[in-house]
């Protein structure tokens, strides 16, 4: 069994407000969890209006699918038009 893990940071140029960010974030990881049946949180940056640390976690015995599903990940978040991505690592263990 193999477990994949991505931290993503992301900057959401228009929002204004803890709700705001909120909103934009509920959307962006609903989408993801369903397209790919993977795990994701905000895991940092909770308090700021547009700055979020989100983690995602993908189990597979397959490493090949694992790099696919986090590939396929970042080229979502980087077209969403919401969200702008700033850095992510990615770990497979």
């Amino acid at each position: 069994m193999l477990v994949g893990i991505c931290e993503i940071i992301i900057y959401i140029p228009n929002s204004h407000s803890l709700k705001e960010k909120r909103n934009i974030l509920t959307s962006y990881k609903l989408s993801l969890r369903k397209k790919y049946n993977i795990s994701i949180a905000e895991i940092g940056s909770k308090n700021t209006w547009q700055k979020s640390i989100i983690g995602v976690s993908c189990i597979s015995d397959n490493r090949q699918v694992i790099d696919q599903v986090m590939e396929k990940i970042i080229s979502d978040t980087v077209n969403h038009p919401e969200i702008k991505l700033i850095n992510y690592r990615v770990s497979i263990n």
